[in-house]
């Protein structure tokens, strides 16, 4: 493959919108995001946009490049670039309710087609033109049709693969087992051989099975490092850093980048809890984010909550479950996957069966508020409601009526959108939050 040129970004951020970074770790993601798309031009390697899909490992074995546009749908939102893209998107008859993520990169698709080049304010550069895209089902109400369109912007081939997730009430029934993994083997075997059509070469299936390997010690390190964080008094990493933390999982499993950075995260925050090293002066209320996409266009409400001596301690919007035990007797690198995240879904309908719920189906369970409010002393929890984003905000009423009945702790909506500016109301976030930090000092007072 050729060398793309990368063109500078040209078009200047109006103001800071991120957060201020507690840990070292988090304040090394800019760089690894940067590098993630430079490379994409650089190394000569075939590029693919694909949706998140917890197969990373796949197009690492196949020297594949991944670019991912839900990355870059906040990369642009957090540079204030994406509604330009959005606007465009929306030009062509795109739902201004439907995915924001989904949006700015087809934005950025149609305008790349209108002029013939990369549009010179995109940040980093910029995606660079894929010979491929590649779709899922897994979460998002766009799946299948976003990626297909990109396919037809781009003038490239498209593939879909379904990852069906598995519903807590029959997680436990072997033939539910056997015919998941069944299943989903044949779908990731699918996506091989389209990959290896596509390349004019085989998978290594030796090194996959070492990259999927250094993925699952990856993971173990993330949930580690995360668990670790919530549960530690006072918090050294609360939640805008988190949120940061998890692209190396997302969007680098596999690749020994990841690896090294989960480790030296959890080593950073292992030292700051031996050391009772904090992230504010004062804890006087411990936050729990319960649920929603971060406003990605304004990162630096979180430093507001501090300023007023609160603090997000956790979040349970991008969370590592509780990792899989995969026996040594599985050698084969596609089913290793597959079992692990089958077994991760056993874990999760264990964690609901610890809370007395049973049946909860797909995402309703996933990072369920009730899960944490004891565990890691948490005074209050807000959620964040998505005008774009129905698969990450499915359940929070269901969840915010199970806090009211089994805890007093207070709980919040924020209503705006992940990428969508004009979604944010900053006086309206601020007047609610003030309200919420008035309730707890009333509960504190009242010894609550």
């Amino acid at each position: 493959m050729s060398e793309q040129k990368n063109p500078e970004v040209t078009q200047e951020v109006p103001k800071r919108t991120s957060a201020k970074k507690w840990t070292e770790s988090a304040k090394k993601v800019r760089g690894l995001v940067r590098d993630m798309y430079v490379r994409a031009f650089t190394e000569g390697k075939p590029v693919a946009w694909v949706m998140f899909t917890l197969v990373n490992e796949l197009f690492v074995a196949m020297d594949i490049v991944p670019v991912y546009p839900e990355n870059f749908a906040g990369l642009c939102a957090t540079k204030r670039v994406g509604n330009p893209f959005i606007d465009r998107a929306e030009a062509d008859g795109f739902s201004n309710v439907s995915c924001s993520y989904a949006r700015i990169g087809l934005g950025y698709a149609a305008l790349w087609k209108d002029m013939g080049e990369i549009p010179p304010f995109a940040p980093d550069g910029g995606m660079a033109k894929p010979i491929m895209t590649v779709g899922s089902s897994l979460v998002c109400d766009t799946r299948y049709k976003w990626f297909q369109t990109y396919s037809r912007y781009m003038d490239v081939p498209y593939y879909a693969f379904d990852m069906p997730s598995p519903p807590a009430a029959t997680v436990y029934r072997p033939d539910v087992r056997e015919q998941y993994i069944k299943y989903n083997l044949a779908q990731l075997q699918g996506l091989v051989n389209f990959m290896e059509e596509r390349l004019g070469k085989k998978m290594d299936w030796d090194k996959l099975d070492e990259i999927v390997r250094r993925g699952e010690k990856t993971y173990v390190l993330w949930y580690d490092a995360y668990m670790l964080a919530g549960r530690a008094v006072p918090c050294p990493f609360p939640a805008e850093d988190s949120f940061n933390c998890f692209v190396p999982a997302f969007f680098l499993m596999g690749k020994v980048e990841a690896l090294d950075f989960y480790q030296g995260l959890y080593d950073e925050i292992k030292y700051k809890v031996d050391n009772k090293m904090g992230s504010i002066p004062e804890e006087k209320y411990r936050l729990l984010w319960g649920g929603g996409l971060p406003p990605w266009h304004t990162m630096q409400i979180f430093n507001y909550v501090e300023e007023q001596g609160a603090l997000f301690v956790f979040q349970s919007t991008y969370l590592p479950l509780r990792p899989a035990d995969i026996p040594d007797r599985i050698t084969n690198p596609l089913e290793r996957m597959v079992y692990g995240r089958y077994e991760t879904a056993i874990n999760r309908a264990e964690d609901d069966k610890k809370l007395g719920l049973f049946g909860l189906c797909n995402f309703v369970g996933l990072g369920n508020p009730l899960l944490f409010v004891d565990e890691f002393k948490v005074d209050g929890v807000v959620m964040h409601w998505l005008r774009s984003c129905r698969g990450t905000t499915i359940g929070q009423v269901y969840q915010k009526n199970l806090l009211e009945e089994r805890t007093s702790i207070p709980t919040l909506f924020l209503e705006s959108d992940m990428c969508d500016i004009r979604d944010y109301f900053e006086a309206d976030w601020k007047m609610k939050l003030n309200a919420l930090f008035e309730t707890m000092e009333a509960r504190k007072r009242a010894g609550s």
